[in-house]
């Protein structure tokens, strides 16, 4: 793996997504943006869904040189729309409801950082995501782990 303030190219990033999965779509754009969509299954009794990668490295030159930075990778469900579990009103560790833009990793860089390469990293973090759904989806406990927001609304006593 690379030192953590090196970035691993879009052409690089392409090229493992296109080995691993070469039925999927990848697009590039000037080795700026790569976008993948693909249908995926979490597991061999869940459902199927087409997913959708957008990470972007964007080059910039300061008076010291050239830096490249990058936004965090976005995976989207595309299809199906994703349900919500009896009693739920929101999805969980999700971004965005409407569009189920999922929160795969805390992103404080120890998870996840530009050195790494998505096709081990944020790709096999979306099949676990939607493993966990599918749990979710059926008992209405999250499996998956991570942090969950706190309210800033102090809850009231139940009376």
């Amino acid at each position: 793996m690379a030192p953590k303030n090196n970035h691993v190219s879009i052409a690089i990033q392409s090229a493992n997504i296109k080995k691993t999965y070469p039925d999927s779509t990848v697009t590039t754009f000037h080795d700026q943006e790569l976008t993948w969509t693909h249908t995926i299954m979490p597991s061999p009794l869940g459902g199927r869904y087409e997913i959708k990668l957008v990470y972007k490295i964007n080059g910039s030159r300061n008076r010291l040189g050239s830096s490249k930075t990058t936004s965090a990778p976005k995976i989207y469900v595309l299809n199906p729309k994703l349900e919500l579990a009896i009693g739920e009103t929101k999805l969980p560790h999700c971004y965005d409801q409407k569009k189920q833009h999922l929160c795969l990793y805390y992103p404080d860089g120890k998870e996840w950082n530009k050195s790494m390469l998505l096709v081990t990293t944020i790709i096999p973090w979306t099949y676990e995501w939607l493993y966990h759904y599918e749990i979710w989806l059926g008992t209405g406990k999250w499996t998956g782990g991570g942090i969950h927001p706190v309210s800033k609304t102090p809850k009231l006593a139940d009376k």
